[in-house]
């Protein structure tokens, strides 16, 4: 096991494990921890990793821009920032590493990345740190935090302090303190509280409710029953329509009077279907993920479904994936000595790369002369071409000549 960087202490004390059973049950649902939460409500869950796992996918790779406006893609061998982001440390890969970023700002809205200097004192390693690990902040001001102060475990003496100045820190907007964000779970807690007791209430129906699935009524102007002929009527009905009887499935002939009634939780009338719809819709809302894309098909066609994958990477993704590229390029790139023109980009195009529109869009821009083919070759992450710096102009079209006069007709 690698040694925890820069005299990191182990604490030896027992900590929680995510397979026992959660002990919040006897808290109030609004008093719940945001990790609580996320590992029991499956909406607000669904959604966090549907955001994480789909920015984690796209390739987190490294350009450097050349001197004629092209740029070129840096490899792991050919410098320390692309072979970092390649395997931001030993125990994660940079899917993990993404993946942990836009879970804690989804949950949190805030994300710090701890970069461990070298021997060297080049970045060597990179850490997401935990949003429970943060205790307390050292040095700050209005707009700034010094130092964080971490505790992994319970215990005080293993409590450390990094810098601001080692980490890099992502986080949205909080209108009462400019240094963090504030978390969107707050917002939730009121939908999520509804369907926690909804939860608890079909969890209470399934625990005391009676296990009966249908009765048999007999007029009460019929004559009364001997013990000898119900229990002779129970026995030939439980042979015949119960377990594995021979009538199972089939329709019941019934003594004169006797009807049949059905009894049991009907998922229409306690609304319990439109109640989770409208979960998942607050929940998607609040995060700009249209619920199409999370399986509510109500209304969806393969028109609109095409429509909502391409607002995905525009509209939904495009701000994270934004705000990442932006804090990376301006505190981690900066850190390297020989990073001068070096960049780091999420490969989104490759998403959208090979259909049909975006093909006839870049033919067509070509054609018209609004695109060189040198632009497209860099949208699409090729290498520059000599020649290709030309913009082009069909055949049969000439430029349009301003005719002198008024309005350019004949004056006679």
């Amino acid at each position: 096991m690698a040694a925890w960087p820069r005299g990191w202490k182990i604490s030896r004390g027992r900590t929680a494990s995510l397979d026992e059973p959660l002990t919040t049950e006897a808290l109030s649902v609004l008093d719940k921890s945001v990790e609580d939460l996320w590992r029991e409500q499956p909406y607000l869950r669904t959604v966090v990793t549907f955001l994480a796992r789909n920015v984690a996918q796209l390739g987190l790779h490294t350009y450097r821009l050349g001197e004629d406006g092209g740029r070129e893609r840096v490899r792991a061998d050919d410098h320390p920032l692309a072979k970092l982001l390649g395997r931001p440390n030993p125990q994660t890969t940079t899917f993990e590493f993404v993946q942990q970023i836009v879970g804690a700002l989804a949950l949190y809205d805030r994300a710090l990345v701890w970069v461990v200097p070298d021997q060297d004192g080049q970045p060597g390693e990179l850490r997401v740190i935990p949003e429970r690990w943060i205790v307390d902040t050292e040095g700050s001001t209005p707009f700034a935090v010094g130092a964080y102060v971490l505790q992994p475990d319970s215990a005080v003496e293993d409590r450390i302090t990094v810098p601001a100045s080692d980490v890099i820190d992502l986080h949205g907007w909080c209108p009462e303190d400019l240094r963090r964000g504030s978390s969107p779970v707050a917002a939730l807690k009121s939908v999520l509280a509804e369907q926690i007791s909804a939860q608890t209430y079909r969890q209470q129906l399934w625990d005391n409710g009676g296990r009966v699935g249908a009765y048999l009524t007999r007029p009460a102007t019929e004559k009364p029953w001997t013990n000898e002929g119900r229990k002779r009527f129970k026995a030939q009905w439980s042979a015949a329509y119960s377990g594995n009887g021979k009538k199972v499935g089939g329709t019941p002939v019934l003594e004169d009077g006797m009807e049949l009634k059905r009894v049991g939780f009907s998922a229409k009338e306690e609304d319990y279907v439109e109640g989770s719809k409208l979960a998942l819709t607050t929940v998607a809302s609040v995060y700009h993920v249209n619920p199409t894309m999370l399986g509510l098909l109500d209304n969806a066609n393969y028109s609109n479904v095409r429509e909502f994958r391409r607002m995905l990477y525009g509209d939904t993704l495009g701000p994270i994936i934004a705000m990442i590229e932006a804090r990376l390029n301006a505190d981690l790139v900066a850190r390297f000595a020989d990073a001068e023109g070096c960049y780091v980009e999420f490969n989104v195009r490759q998403k959208l790369e090979g259909s049909e529109e975006q093909m006839t869009q870049y033919v067509a821009a070509v054609n018209a002369g609004i695109l060189m083919p040198s632009e497209v070759r860099e949208m699409m992450n090729r290498p520059f071409i000599a020649g290709s710096d030309r913009l082009r102009r069909p055949l049969n079209m000439t430029e349009i000549q301003e005719e002198s006069g008024s309005g350019g007709e004949d004056e006679n």
